[in-house]
């Protein structure tokens, strides 16, 4: 079995396990009480977080041909942190790739949160994670590469930045679950691309709680196509809801600044397409304190 398909079969498995809801309709909640829920829930989780450590497999395929003609497996230490302000921030430093060391592994990200100064630790925590991107296969892939990202359009302080409306309701694991759909709509947005192209995407939330079970984050304009979905489950030792997995799609055309504009390497005059396939698997869950101090 070729590793695309191996890739394409795992994710197929992965939606079914968690897709199973919405076959038979509900009655659904109100979007205000929903989205003010989902609200509640990610300045909840933010704080109970503080820092969770895990491991990071980040299999990553070149489609540009048709098929696969290049793979990359990342692995890296991953570091998931709760912000005072409610906001919920990702790092990675990559350690190893297609096998081969790449430094010599240490837990460099979690000392860094253990730096007394906050904004000096975010600074160089995301300097690591811009230095990991240099091993991807396709900087294209850094754009949506934070699992936890989609969890901003729902802070209650952007979410008028967006058009929320609600999706079908179902069940999953036994809990009532709607889907919450999202078009964002205020300048300048979120995510800078070319066209000054909207986010749109959805959330998998529990009714009751707010909790949020999956995400999908969805950038489509003239030329190319973004989309990331992440499935979280519960880590009953930590008590909290974390990603199991984040699988990717990335379609880049030569359309006249697209390809610089993304920083994928490519030349914009030449007709070229690129198209890349990610699945990052997180695993050896650990939570640690580091009370962190308000970022401005």
């Amino acid at each position: 079995m070729s590793l695309r398909v191996r890739l394409w079969c795992e994710c197929a498995l992965t939606a079914v396990a968690f897709g199973s809801m919405g076959i038979h309709a509900q009655k659904g909640p109100a979007l205000a009480d929903l989205r003010r829920a989902a609200a509640d829930y990610v300045a909840k989780y933010s704080r109970q977080l503080s820092a969770v450590v895990a491991e990071e497999e980040y299999l990553q395929l070149d489609n540009s041909a048709g098929r696969v003609i290049a793979t990359r497996r990342l692995r890296s230490d991953f570091v998931l942190v709760g912000l005072d302000d409610g906001a919920v921030a990702g790092f990675r430093d990559a350690f190893e790739s297609n096998g081969s060391a790449l430094r010599e592994r240490q837990d460099r990200l979690l000392a860094l949160f253990r730096i007394p100064s906050a904004a000096a630790s975010l600074e160089q925590a995301r300097g690591l994670s811009v230095e990991s991107v240099r091993h991807y296969i396709s900087p294209g892939l850094s754009l949506l590469d934070e699992p936890t990202l989609p969890l901003e359009f729902l802070r209650q302080k952007n979410q008028e930045r967006s058009a929320f409306t609600l999706g079908s309701v179902g069940t999953m694991d036994g809990s009532q679950v709607a889907i919450l759909k999202f078009e964002e709509r205020s300048t300048p947005r979120f995510i800078p691309s070319p066209g000054n192209t909207p986010v749109s995407g959805r959330f998998w939330v529990e009714v009751l709680s707010g909790t949020v079970r999956r995400t999908e984050l969805i950038l489509t304009g003239k030329g190319f196509h973004f989309r990331t979905t992440v499935n979280y489950q519960t880590e009953p030792t930590l008590g909290l809801w974390l990603p199991l997995d984040m699988y990717q799609q990335v379609d880049i055309s030569s359309v006249v600044g697209v390809m610089s504009d993304f920083n994928t390497g490519g030349g914009s005059d030449l007709p070229v397409r690129q198209s890349f396939e990610a699945r990052a698997k997180y695993s050896k869950f650990r939570q640690v304190s580091v009370g962190l101090t308000r970022v401005k």
